[in-house]
């Protein structure tokens, strides 16, 4: 079995443009082994991700790489439930669940919510465990935002849509997203 994350990456890109432009952007997945240093594969996704952002258009991008995201935790689940139910008003929620991410936020402006996760360190499995790494292109940070949208939509009771403010593994200083509700 391929490494988790990249079978997802391949699995989405067959998935969205077929078997040849999956092999066209990612040729490595067919030799690719069980295991992998950190910097090796950290490598490899700045590789397609380079190549994704060179063959494809924007939102031919965010839809593989928002298709296979990280579910919300079951803490995260169970929290904004017992939220729902404790509050009186989103604007209340809002101030409650920021509570629960601590460091990070969600910020409300009129109709703009601004998250953040609130780390000093990237939480993507690809490079918290690396101590430095090459900033990488924001289409890597897609699945991300991939999550943030699952998440609010479960909060907001509808499809919401992110878009990345900045991300640490992109050079930034936090993971910012930005939703329009």
């Amino acid at each position: 079995m391929a490494i988790f994350k990249f079978y997802q990456i391949h699995r989405s890109i067959r998935e969205v443009l077929g078997e040849e432009m999956s092999i066209k952007i990612f040729p490595e997945y067919a030799i690719l082994p069980d295991k992998m240093p950190a910097k090796e594969q950290a490598e490899l996704g700045r590789k397609i991700m380079d190549r994704m952002d060179r063959l494809l258009d924007e939102n031919t991008i965010k839809k593989i790489r928002q298709m296979h995201t990280c579910n919300p935790s079951k803490e995260q689940v169970a929290k904004i439930k017992e939220l729902k139910e404790k509050t009186n008003s989103f604007d209340e929620f809002l101030q409650e669940y920021s509570k629960f991410l601590a460091p990070g936020y969600v910020r409300k402006d009129k109709d703009t919510l601004y998250v953040s996760f609130g780390l000093e360190k990237c939480v993507c499995g690809m490079f918290r465990k690396l101590e430095t790494y090459e900033p990488i292109s924001k289409t890597w940070c897609e699945c991300c935002n991939g999550h943030v949208i699952k998440t609010y939509s479960m909060i907001c009771d509808k499809m919401v849509f992110s878009e990345i403010v900045e991300t640490i593994v992109c050079g930034g200083n936090d993971c910012i997203f930005k939703m329009v509700i």
